[in-house]
C-alpha cells in the first residue's frame, strides 16, 4: 500500500496514464530524456562503456546493431550503429525482433541491448540467433539490472509493470504481454550467475562471457528518477555525482543499478 502510493507520487506526470506497452510511450520517454540532464549523463555512461569495451574486445569487423532503442541517442556517439526495436519510431533504423532477427547469418559484429534481455520472453532462441548473426570473434554487450543489495531492493519495488524474482526456475518468462510489460528484471542474474553452469554447458563451444562488470552511473541514474519517474536531484549534481560514483568504484558491487555483461562467439 505504502509503494504503490510513493509510486504514484513520483510517477512523471507524462508517463502517469500511458500504458507501458503504448507506441506513444516512444514519443514521451524521447522528450524526457532530452530534458533530463542526470539522465542524459547516465545514459551517455552507458553507451561510453559499450562503445570502449567493443573496441576493445571485438576485433572482427562488421555491422553493429542496438536492440531496443527506444528514445535513445546511442547512434549520436556511434553513427555507423544501426538501431532497432521491436515497433517502428523516430531514430529507428529497422523494425527487429531479438529472438528472430532479419539479419544476414554471420553478419554482425557486435548487438548492444540496453535493458533488453530481462524482457525476452525466451532467452535462449535469443542465443540462438546471436550466434547465428554474429561473425566469429563478435559479440554482445548487455546492460542489464546488477543483482547487488542497492539494485535488488530498488528494482523489486519500483516498478508495478515488472517484478524481481531471482527464484524462478525458468529461464522462460510467460508473463511477458508487451514490449515493456511482465518483464522479471532478474533475469540476467538467473542466467549469467545463478545458472551460469548451465549457460557453459548449454554454449561451450559456442558463446562464451568474457567480461562482466558494473556500470558506475548509479547516483545519476536513481536521482534522474529515470524515464518514468520525477527527478529528485538538481541537474548541478552531475559532477559531484560522477565523482561520488568513481571513488566508491570498489564497493560498485553493492550499490550499482547495472551490471554490463559481454557474450562473445567463439572463433
Amino acid at each position: 500500500m505504502i509503494m504503490n502510493y510513493l509510486r504514484t507520487c513520483l510517477y512523471e506526470p507524462k508517463v502517469r496514464n500511458i500504458n507501458v506497452d503504448d507506441n506513444e510511450l516512444l514519443n514521451i520517454h524521447a522528450s524526457i530524456l532530452s530534458e533530463k540532464t542526470l539522465l542524459r549523463s547516465a545514459f551517455e555512461t552507458f553507451y561510453l562503456d559499450m562503445a570502449t569495451l567493443c573496441d576493445q574486445f571485438i576485433t572482427s569487423p562488421g555491422l553493429e546493431v542496438e536492440l531496443g532503442t527506444g528514445a535513445g541517442f546511442f547512434k549520436k556517439i556511434r553513427p555507423a550503429l544501426i538501431t532497432s526495436d521491436v515497433r517502428r519510431g523516430p531514430g529507428i533504423d529497422m523494425e527487429l525482433d531479438a529472438q528472430a532477427m532479419n539479419l544476414n547469418s554471420s553478419s554482425v559484429r557486435c548487438v548492444y541491448a540496453i535493458n533488453v534481455f530481462h524482457h525476452l520472453p525466451d532467452p535462449e532462441k535469443f542465443f540462438d540467433e546471436l550466434y547465428r548473426v554474429l561473425k566469429p570473434g563478435g559479440g554482445c554487450i548487455l546492460v542489464e539490472p546488477h543483482g547487488g543489495f542497492a539494485s535488488a531492493l530498488l528494482h523489486r519495488h519500483l516498478h508495478k509493470n515488472e517484478r524481481y524474482d531471482l527464484n524462478t526456475s525458468s529461464w522462460q518468462t510467460s508473463e511477458i504481454a508487451g514490449p515493456l510489460s511482465g518483464a522479471n528484471q532478474a533475469l540476467a542474474e538467473i542466467i549469467f550467475r545463478r545458472d551460469l553452469a548451465v549457460f557453459k554447458k548449454k554454449y561451450n563451444g559456442k558463446l562464451n562471457i568474457v567480461h562482466r562488470d558494473y556500470e558506475l552511473n548509479a547516483l545519476r541514474y536513481f536521482f534522474s528518477g529515470g524515464l518514468n519517474f520525477r527527478q529528485l536531484a538538481p541537474s548541478f549534481m552531475e559532477n559531484p555525482m560522477k565523482k561520488i560514483e568513481k571513488i566508491s568504484k570498489r564497493y560498485a558491487r553493492h550499490w550499482s543499478l547495472h551490471q554490463i555483461i559481454i557474450i562473445q562467439k567463439q572463433k
